[in-house]
């Protein structure tokens, strides 16, 4: 029984690894080892989040589309600096430091506070040939960024859903994040479906303290998408200075037309940010 059960099993995968072949040609820097699964079927939501649109490794993880965005923004944008905190499995790691790589300079800095992943993250790293790309850092996020010289172009905030606002505070307190912070997990019904954590006094906490931080004087617009898991993109002022940091944004920073809003209907909110692939220099799996 134990050998038709272990068969039986590495049938299932093979038969998902086929299916997500044609998928995976959307996303050329997922690694060969990382199947694409359909969002809603390794996740919990509400039908209004709309899952099936959406792709994903695992619970744990970002959703593929959300990752294949940010690797073009990197490559659009240049940063020279990427900071993430959290890495999990590492599927964002190296979405943003295969970016890295394509540009031919910058470095993520992750922030992992688990010593197994922050190990598993280096490992993966150096299997992908990335680790001139990106440096693993296991402490905790808020003791990094209370001390690190770095500063960052763009933030990527995935660590967890309680200090991800303090986070971005330390930053934008001290002077080091400017471009771009990102924010997971922000979808404002993601607590119909999830069981126990987080509970919706906490989430909606987060949510709070995001979108008032976004409304800080340094900050020049914001965008939030409800779908799937949700995030909030904040632009922040390139010559943004360190100082404390304020809800009190100016009028025309938080009631500009697009710049606070998602789309009435959220179907508008999808992009096509998957491309075919076809330009991105990883290597083939």
């Amino acid at each position: 029984m134990p050998i038709l059960h272990t068969a039986a099993r590495a049938a299932r995968r093979a038969a998902e690894a086929a299916r997500g072949l044609g998928r995976r040609r959307k996303y050329a820097w997922v690694p060969w080892w990382a199947p694409v699964r359909n969002e809603a079927r390794v996740h919990p939501h509400s039908p209004e989040e709309r899952p099936e649109l959406f792709e994903s490794y695992n619970a744990g993880t970002t959703e593929y589309e959300l990752l294949n965005w940010l690797h073009a923004t990197v490559m659009l944008l240049k940063p020279a600096t990427v900071l993430e905190t959290g890495a999990a499995d590492g599927i964002g790691t190296l979405a943003l430091a295969s970016a890295c790589r394509n540009n031919g300079f910058g470095t993520v800095h992750s922030v992992e506070l688990d010593p197994e992943r922050a190990a598993a993250l280096g490992a993966r790293l150096r299997s992908r040939k990335l680790d001139g790309f990106a440096r693993v850092h296991c402490e905790s996020s808020l003791d990094y960024l209370a001390r690190t010289d770095t500063v960052f172009d763009v933030g990527f905030f995935d660590s967890m859903c309680e200090i991800r606002a303090a986070e971005f505070r330390l930053c934008l307190e001290r002077g080091i994040i400017r471009k771009l912070a990102v924010f997971h997990d922000t979808s404002p019904l993601r607590t119909r479906t999830l069981d126990g954590w987080p509970t919706p006094d906490e989430h909606a906490a987060y949510r709070a303290d995001v979108l008032a931080l976004a409304r800080d004087p340094r900050c020049t617009g914001w965008y939030e998408s409800p779908l799937s898991r949700g995030f909030i993109a904040i632009f922040v002022a390139p010559d943004a200075g360190p100082g404390p940091a304020t809800a009190a944004g100016s009028s025309a920073r938080s009631t500009s037309a697009g710049k606070g809003m998602a789309p009435p209907d959220a179907s508008l909110a999808v992009a096509d940010a998957t491309g075919d692939g076809g330009t991105d220099s990883d290597e083939s799996r």
